[in-house]
């Protein structure tokens, strides 16, 4: 399957903590990709197939089925339960959606009955969610913040991974 690059004109790597917005992780380069905050636009209310060349915002695309999904909230911008968990959307917060089935990198599912392989695979997607959070901590956030991983399912989210706070 051919991937769709990122399309610049929505997109830039440079990770910001200012404003709300939704991004893709690139599991081949490690390369993390946010919303650029433009004009008449909401950085949270854009697609992630909207990020990919051809993407549009109505529709999906399996092109991005390399790229990790995920949504990065500052204080007050969030509300509601996730899965049933309370988030203390008063802080910042990082969520990426993680699919214990769907291998990033080869781009193949794994069978339930492959539960080593996907053990595996929840590990690899763990270590990327770690790499981002640390991008977005390297940016020096005035507020503290928390990353999760939100899966298909409840019972396949890990909430409260790690927590910031600012010195």
């Amino acid at each position: 399957m051919q991937t769709r690059p990122v399309n610049p004109k929505y997109c830039t790597q440079r990770i910001r903590v200012d404003y709300p917005h939704v991004g893709i992780f690139d599991t081949k380069t490690g390369i993390p990709w946010l919303v650029k905050r433009r004009m008449g636009q909401n950085a949270m209310r854009v697609s992630h197939a909207r990020m990919l060349i051809g993407g549009t915002q109505d529709t999906s695309t399996t092109a991005k089925d390399q790229y990790l999904c995920y949504w990065f909230h500052t204080p007050g911008s969030g509300h509601g339960k996730l899965f049933g968990q309370n988030l203390n959307w008063d802080e910042g917060q990082l969520i990426l959606r993680i699919d214990p089935h769907w291998n990033y990198q080869t781009m193949e599912l794994i069978a339930s009955i492959d539960t080593a392989r996907m053990q595996r695979n929840i590990r690899q997607q763990h270590r990327w969610g770690e790499k981002l959070f640390q991008a977005y901590v390297a940016a020096k956030p005035k507020f503290a913040m928390s990353w999760h991983l939100v899966g298909p399912r409840a019972e396949d989210s890990m909430f409260d991974i790690e927590r910031y706070e600012p010195r």
